[in-house]
């Protein structure tokens, strides 16, 4: 009796499905590119003033310089071993902002901590 029921519903489907895209017509919908509306930067800014991320916390971080080795090289690195980085003492380290260079600024120390006063700040529109 089940498979009955499935035949019958089946059938019903199909037929449907006739009403629709008749037999032998392939219907394709033609596609469009999406249009989006233009947003003026002031506009956009105006909407979501930055003071609505202010508790939002990121990880900052101090980049002091870098250096490419082999592998080889590093697994021979042991305790004591010293890694000349590219960047001279008398350069500016770089802060990072979730990975992305934001300002620029010497190595301090503060009590017994290392701090950076920045000297420089990333502006936004020489990125892009």
């Amino acid at each position: 009796m089940a498979t009955t029921d499935t035949t019958a519903a089946a059938a019903t489907s199909n037929s449907a499905l006739n009403e629709i895209m008749p037999q032998g017509e392939s219907q394709v919908p033609e596609a469009h590119p999406v249009e989006f509306p233009q947003v003026s930067r002031s506009r956009a800014n105006a909407a979501m003033p930055l003071e609505r991320f202010a508790e939002v916390s990121i990880e900052i971080s101090v980049e002091i310089g870098r250096v490419t080795m082999p592998i080889g090289e590093l697994l021979k690195l042991g305790e004591g071993a010293v890694v000349e980085l590219n960047r001279a003492v008398s350069e500016p380290v770089d802060v990072m902002a979730q990975g992305v260079r934001i300002a620029s600024g010497e190595v301090v120390v503060v009590d017994d901590r290392f701090a950076v006063r920045i000297t420089e700040i990333v502006n936004a529109d020489d990125k892009r």
